[in-house]
């Protein structure tokens, strides 16, 4: 499921995108804050970024820049919302690496197409709740893998793991993160547990398929 992070102060807006955004099954997290809203990005990671440019306490331009800034979330996709129009804040916003801009009011079947676009671009949508390159293969609603054609038995973990790297493909992954989202920070679990899957699924998917980037984490790379 793709993550979405939403960034904006105003309840009753944020409420209807993520109603309407959590209809199109994606998974939203709301953040009223800009600071709570980049902190939680720059830790926890998101496949994508709504980001409303006023915001009280810190501005959605500063929050794009430090978001290209970090390795960790340079590659997010980022859609602003705003109230202001002009042509200067547009190209402001575009020049620090927003993917796109939305101006304020706006309607939710535009807001949903957009950011539907902009991940098909990105490379990071699922389309049909799946995957394929060529060479991989994931019905994600079924939790089926196929690899050169032929299936292969994933345990449970071993699947999400590579879900999180298939979405996030091209980029690498932290071992914190992956423990975040794969195993919720289980106290009892390990960075070698992490390791330990890893050879799992290079044994079971090809070894060529999965990178390790030393001193950050992992990186799935698609065949070129």
């Amino acid at each position: 499921m793709i993550r979405i992070a939403l960034i904006e102060d105003d309840g009753d807006i944020a409420f209807t995108i993520k109603l309407n955004l959590e209809r199109e099954r994606y998974q939203v997290a709301h953040y009223a804050g800009g600071q709570e809203g980049l902190l939680a990005v720059q830790h926890a990671g998101a496949d994508f970024v709504v980001l409303d440019l006023n915001l009280p306490d810190l501005d959605g331009l500063t929050i794009c820049r430090e978001l290209r800034r970090d390795p960790k979330t340079k590659s997010i996709p980022i859609l602003m919302l705003t109230a202001r129009g002009s042509e200067r804040d547009r190209v402001t916003g575009l020049e620090l690496g927003a993917d796109d801009y939305l101006t304020k009011p706006f309607s939710m079947r535009e807001l949903v197409a957009r950011i539907g676009a902009i991940l098909r671009r990105s490379g990071r949508a699922l389309e049909g709740a799946g995957y394929d390159d060529g060479e991989l293969r994931i019905d994600e609603s079924a939790h089926r893998v196929y690899a050169g054609g032929e299936e292969v038995r994933l345990a449970r973990k071993e699947f999400e793991l590579l879900m999180l790297l298939v979405r996030n493909r091209g980029s690498v992954v932290s071992r914190d993160r992956i423990l975040s989202e794969v195993w919720q920070m289980s106290d009892d679990i390990e960075t070698r547990t992490v390791d330990a899957h890893i050879r799992n699924l290079r044994k079971k998917i090809g070894t060529a398929r999965i990178a390790t980037v030393v001193g950050f984490g992992y990186r799935y790379d698609p065949p070129t």
